[in-house]
């Protein structure tokens, strides 16, 4: 291995001695350069050779070529640069050929090396590069999308270009970036030949233009359509429509895919959609074609509403009147004055109720119905619609919590708030319930306090999370209105019903701080019940027991050196690191938040 690598390093020696001579590098450095190669040399000599022994090497040789090149622009010698830099280039071309003839699953290896040869201007070595990496990975049409662009956009070749992405096609032929990319291919090609056009003075009339293959634009359109046959998916139709948009000369082409999708997916509601929102955002009159008659803003909103009343009678789905109030809503998002926002709100509500009576509104969308009949001020109605989405969505946890947002905003008796809770506790899944619970606390401690522990101890024989939460607010409670002793009766019953939060022992420990004769010993006791439970997850809590240690009055200093053993002893080790350099850094006096890490 040593006599091999010798060899190598010999054969670099005349570059690196040339470099001396022209005062690019000192000789300590030249001695460095030679240190760091021999030991490249060595890990690619090894058996096993891994990636990053060629990534590394690689990666030297770039860094030195380019500090080769700021050392000739400051130093300003140019001599022997095709001895010296072509030879480092070279190196790392062998190199990476080496990487990848081992790695060739690697596709950012190839990349990079491609990158590298581009940079180079070797535009040889490109072409070649990308057909050797086609013969390995052709079922990846990124990779011939990519070879395709460099031959179209830096070798300016479209033909070579047009039979990468025709043999893509052969090998992926569902694949919709390939279909993209062959459609933009082309376009951009007719682009170049109207252009070439122009600047010759060659005049053509518009007859001659749409019978040309090329100048009408008829082979994108040919693509279009043999793609379409052989992905039927209407989006992926739709999405040939921004591509043609980039070009003003396809115009035609536009239209003739808006009337194509209209015969093929009639009853799709994305067709409609495209047309209608077509409609109002060119200011096209229907069927009308781009060049036609220009609508005004008002018009446009109506021509565009008519299609999607059109739309919602031949194809009454759930999805067609989402897309319709969607649009709708967009309309009103952007009204300009209040006349026109009372107009377009008058129309949204409209459509929603439309929607409602037929059994075909979405949750969201009554949600949002009833959200802009409250902001109306009609508040019977809107507690009615309230009241229809629970019954329609009874495990929703929005529609309940909209509803009870409406009761407690316009309450009745307490009695009857009380029943709403409980009628939405029980309809939705008791995993889910948490928002409920929350916004139910807010009301019932403000309300009537006199039920609250006793309508919240309910709580704690729910799923984690609702039961931590739950524990940690009435453990609050307690404090507040029966006082310490019984707060810590109730952290003393939870201590045997688990699961707990880091937070309920948090809030143990702010009670204990609030009292005016604070005992050290309570709190040690705190602390130690949380490490038995969080010790091995968070090193934060044994940051904090620290702390208490440290700083507080009854802490004891001695104990923390055993707390700082056991804590290490005890954290998991991916945790262990990160609190030695928290324990390091912590300084008398820091406070150190309880927090779940």
């Amino acid at each position: 291995m040593a006599e091999f690598v010798q060899t190598n390093i010999e054969k670099l020696i005349p570059e690196l001695e040339l470099m001396e001579r022209i005062g690019l590098f000192t000789r300590d450095e030249i001695r460095k350069i030679l240190g760091r190669r021999k030991r490249h040399e060595y890990r690619l000599r090894r058996m096993k050779k891994s990636k990053d022994d060629y990534l590394q090497y690689i990666q030297y040789e770039l860094n030195l070529y380019h500090l080769l090149q700021k050392r000739r622009k400051r130093l300003r010698i140019v001599d022997k640069k095709k001895d010296i830099d072509f030879t480092i280039a070279r190196k790392i071309h062998q190199l990476f050929k080496k990487a990848v003839l081992r790695f060739n699953d690697d596709i950012k290896l190839w990349l990079s090396h491609i990158d590298f040869c581009s940079r180079m201007g070797w535009e040889h070595a490109v072409s070649t590069m990308y057909a050797r990496m086609l013969q390995m990975h052709s079922h990846r049409p990124e990779i011939w999308a990519a070879a395709a662009k460099w031959e179209m956009e830096s070798q300016n070749s479209p033909e070579t270009a047009r039979q990468i992405l025709q043999r893509g096609l052969r090998f992926n032929e569902k694949s919709q970036l390939l279909w993209h990319e062959y459609f933009r291919m082309e376009l951009l090609y007719t682009e170049k030949m109207r252009k070439r056009q122009e600047v010759l003075g060659i005049q053509k009339d518009t007859q001659e233009h749409a019978n040309d293959a090329v100048l009408g634009a008829k082979i994108p359109y040919l693509i279009y359509t043999t793609s379409t046959n052989v992905i039927t998916d209407v989006d992926f139709a739709l999405s040939f429509l921004p591509i043609c948009a980039k070009f003003d000369f396809a115009a035609s082409i536009e239209d003739s895919i808006y009337e194509d999708i209209q015969n093929r997916h009639a009853g799709a509601e994305e067709t409609w959609n495209a047309v209608a929102r077509r409609c109002y955002e060119k200011r096209m009159a229907v069927g009308s074609s781009q060049g036609g008659q220009t609508l005004s803003k008002s018009e446009a909103i109506k021509a565009a509403c008519a299609i999607f009343d059109e739309a919602v009678t031949k194809v009454p789905t759930e999805k067609m009147w989402k897309v319709y109030i969607d649009f709708c809503l967009e309309l009103l998002g952007d009204a300009s004055s209040k006349k026109s926002a009372e107009k377009r709100l008058s129309r949204v509500l409209c459509c929603m109720r439309r929607a409602s009576e037929n059994g075909l509104l979405t949750l969201q969308h009554h949600l949002e119905w009833v959200k802009l009949l409250q902001n109306c001020g009609e508040v019977t109605r809107a507690v009615e619609e309230a009241n229809a989405a629970t019954k329609k969505w009874t495990t929703s946890v929005d529609a309940w919590l909209l509803t009870l947002q409406l009761h407690l905003a316009h309450p009745d008796s307490v009695s009857t708030t009380l029943n709403a809770i409980q009628t939405a506790l029980d309809a939705v899944p008791k995993e889910d319930s948490l928002p409920i619970w929350e916004l139910s606390l807010t009301w019932i401690t403000a309300a009537c306090p006199s039920t609250a522990l006793e309508f919240l101890e309910k709580g704690l024989f729910y799923p984690p999370p609702v039961c931590t939460y739950i524990k940690e607010q009435l453990l609050g409670l307690y404090c507040l209105y029966k006082g310490y002793h019984a707060a810590k009766k109730f952290y003393n019953r939870m201590l045997l019903q688990k699961p707990l939060s880091l937070g309920f022992f948090q809030k143990m420990i702010d009670i204990e701080n609030a009292r005016v004769s604070i005992s050290a010993d309570n709190l040690r006791s705190y602390f130690e019940d949380a490490v038995k439970e969080f010790g091995k997850d968070d090193f934060n809590l044994w940051i904090k027991y620290v702390t208490f240690e440290v700083n507080h009055a009854g802490g004891n200093p001695r104990n923390v050196s055993r707390l700082y053993r056991r804590a290490v002893k005890t954290l998991r080790s991916d945790v262990t690191d990160a609190f030695i350099a928290a324990y390091t850094l912590l300084q008398p006096g820091e406070e150190v938040p309880l927090e779940e890490g």
